[in-house]
């Protein structure tokens, strides 16, 4: 009995550290990603929530107007989409069409500030290398849709 209790009383210890741990961590996480009342103001001007409706006839009209092998779309995870809107100042992000090293067209993006600048100054950046973080190299539709 003794044992079982030793054992449960470690476990409450382990986790209520490792919640403690977490809590240390969350609040920078969040704290980095506030916007300003200014901030939000523009970040809410950047684009808006269309119907699915309208999302899948946009999307149509745009694949009767390409060949069968070009890129329609290209996919980006939550990690690195986070890591660019993360950045001291980023009220959005801006996607270029670009060409892939096989030439295929896909979509790169980079953080836009309040002013609607590309952020590009090492100032305002959160890597490691001082370089502003940027996104690319996503899977292409129709390759992997």
């Amino acid at each position: 009995m003794k044992k079982i209790f030793v054992s449960a009383l470690c476990l409450v210890t382990l986790t209520w550290a490792c919640q403690k741990e977490e809590e240390k961590v969350k609040p920078e996480v969040q704290k980095s990603s506030q916007l300003t009342a200014e901030e939000q103001q523009v970040a809410d001007r950047m684009g808006a929530a269309i119907s699915l409706n309208d999302f899948q006839q946009m999307k149509e009209e745009f694949k009767k107007s390409v060949g069968s092998e070009d890129t329609r779309a290209v996919a980006y995870g939550k990690t690195v989409l986070e890591q660019v809107l993360s950045q001291k100042g980023c009220v959005g992000i801006r996607f270029y069409f670009a060409k892939d090293k096989e030439g295929k067209t896909t979509l790169v993006f980079i953080g836009v500030d309040k002013n609607g600048n590309d952020i590009t100054a090492p100032v305002n950046a959160k890597t490691t290398d001082g370089a502003p973080q940027t996104g690319g190299g996503g899977p292409l539709c129709p390759r992997n849709c």
